[in-house]
């Protein structure tokens, strides 16, 4: 039992993690077989329910996917005293509360308690301030009685809004409920940025996690409600299962990009018409033109999911990352839109057309998109007046943008 890990999924053991020579392997407990029909998606799609073991190739792919990366990694994994490539090692060290449902935990612990946000640890105002200003030492705030995975490359506080409404720690497997991103030091406005792309998307009525801002220690930072989080009157939460598309298709986070030989729109359309919902095309071709008319090159694999809901069935989630990364002069699409590559580039019938590969009606993929670009204009207007401090460049770069789109 020393040597295995426990995967938890609502309560119950549904699979074990085992570690050899060539990597990590999973294999589904009897209690998973025994209460879910084979071959769905428990775990991900590229992990269905089989008495198989899988091997590490297909599991090492699915776990560095609940895993940081980069720098963040790298502290991490310093810190737990394993290599940065050990990732059996780094779940184990982490995996108390990943993105979704899991709860990744040695095999000898005990079952994870029944989640709430009544047990996580108060923070008094000079230890938030603390945490945000080591998140390069320690990131996501692991340390202690915190063993929190989430993935990305970019600096982030993982916490738990606490039932009086301030913040706490996720000490000893609380759920965590909100994500903390501090400004990027290499680029300016980044909250007002990713705040302000956020809510022109809600206000084109997208499905969209809640953004709000604030600032800790002189620093800003935008702060996102977890959408796999749903917490009750009670306090007790709900983790709502998800997995990123590169999850999905069991490809390694490193390629996440289209030109490293990562997933395409294409592809993640193919999986949304074979399993999800029947809106789910439109719902990409929403997010599609968002983040088109917003200038969003980084909408790669990792940054699309699917959620997993009680009844089995499967839907996009929310849109989360949005940024206009032209206001940094980057105009490269993470993947491509009927093969154009750059933002700048881009125009409504390539869009359209895009839609048409994965089998959508030329008619019914005009509509989604000339509806989304009549209603730009008042949504860039409100999500400006509600975001202090957005640079009127941004604004104007977007402006630009949603122009170029519609007119050529």
């Amino acid at each position: 039992m020393a040597d295995e890990l426990a995967v938890w999924l609502e309560g119950q053991k549904v699979a074990v993690i085992e570690q050899d020579r060539s990597g990590p392997r999973l294999t589904y407990t009897p209690e998973a077989l025994a209460s879910y029909p084979l071959g769905s998606p428990l775990l991900s799609l590229s992990l269905p329910l089989s008495s198989r073991r899988y091997t590490q190739g297909v599991v090492r792919s699915f776990l560095d996917g609940l895993l940081p990366e980069g720098e963040s990694r790298t502290s991490l994994a310093r810190n737990a005293r394993v290599s940065v490539r050990d990732t059996y090692g780094l779940i184990r060290a982490l995996g108390r509360d990943c993105a979704g449902a899991l709860v990744i935990q040695p095999g000898e612990d005990p079952a994870p308690s029944v989640p709430t946000t009544s047990t996580a640890e108060s923070i008094r105002s000079h230890e938030l301030e603390a945490l945000v200003r080591d998140l390069k030492s320690a990131p996501l705030g692991v340390g202690g009685r915190v063993r929190i995975s989430l993935a990305g490359v970019q600096e982030k506080l993982v916490l738990t809004r606490t039932p009086d409404g301030s913040w706490g720690r996720p000490v000893d497997g609380t759920p965590s409920t909100h994500i903390l991103k501090p400004e990027i030091s290499a680029f300016s406005n980044t909250v007002e940025n990713e705040a302000f792309c956020m809510r022109v998307a809600a206000h084109l009525k997208l499905d969209v996690a809640s953004v709000e801002t604030m600032e800790i220690g002189g620093r800003k930072l935008i702060v996102i409600e977890r959408y796999d989080r749903v917490v009750g009157q009670d306090y007790a939460v709900r983790r709502i299962h998800q997995e990123d598309f590169c999850q999905a298709l069991g490809v390694a986070p490193e390629r996440k990009y289209e030109e490293d030989g990562g997933p395409s729109l294409l592809r993640i359309a193919g999986i949304l018409r074979d399993v999800a919902a029947p809106d789910s095309l439109e719902r990409l071709l929403g997010a599609v033109t968002v983040n088109a008319l917003v200038g969003n090159g980084d909408a790669h694999a990792k940054n699309f999911s699917l959620l997993h809901t009680d009844d089995g069935a499967l839907t996009l989630a929310p849109l989360y990352d949005l940024m206009c990364t032209q206001y940094y002069g980057d105009d490269r699409l993470a993947m491509y839109i009927d093969n154009i590559q750059r933002t700048s580039r881009l125009t409504r019938e390539r869009i359209v057309n895009e839609a048409l590969r994965w089998g959508m009606s030329r008619a019914r993929a005009s509509e989604v998109v000339d509806d989304l670009l009549e209603g730009a204009p008042k949504a860039i207007e409100l999500a400006r007046d509600e975001t202090d401090g957005v640079p009127t460049t941004l604004v104007a770069t977007i402006n630009d943008q949603l122009a170029r789109i519609r007119s050529l």
